[in-house]
């Protein structure tokens, strides 16, 4: 049992850490975080199948399938350690999950939403080294 949450987990972090990645690449910028996501190159924008977190990237072999250009190994390493940090915070608290489900799914959220603002966080100060005013209020708050 605890082998199909743990799956389910690793799914639910690759998603989210996909989303950090546009957070990471839309912050500070006139794009919002909402919009289709399309090549940084030629601006195609991505099918449903590109789309598939960390999957996609090993199915096209880290290139764009319109211009062939490199993509980023940001996107798959943010997806796949953000899914880690999904499992590895639900096997800490998951002897939580039987004695009251419903802490379990608090102590989850407050721990996954820590985490991921900190990926942001980490990942958006090695690229451009500074980290913005919003990052630092959301995670103080």
């Amino acid at each position: 049992m605890y082998i199909f949450f743990t799956i389910i987990f690793f799914a639910l972090g690759l998603i989210i850490g996909s989303f950090l990645n546009v957070v990471i690449y839309r912050i500070n910028t006139s794009k919002s975080l909402g919009g289709r996501s399309a090549c940084m190159s030629c601006r195609n924008q991505l099918c449903w199948f590109e789309l598939i977190p960390f999957f996609s990237f090993l199915g096209l072999k880290g290139r764009c399938r319109n211009c062939k250009t490199k993509i980023s190994l940001q996107y798959p390493l943010v997806e796949f350690l953000t899914g880690m940090l999904f499992v590895f915070i639900f096997l800490k608290f998951q002897s939580l999950l039987l004695i009251d489900p419903f802490v379990f799914l608090i102590t989850f959220l407050y721990y996954v939403a820590m985490f991921s603002i900190l990926m942001v966080i980490v990942i958006y100060d090695l690229k451009h080294k500074i980290i913005p005013d919003i990052l630092s209020f959301t995670f103080g708050f």
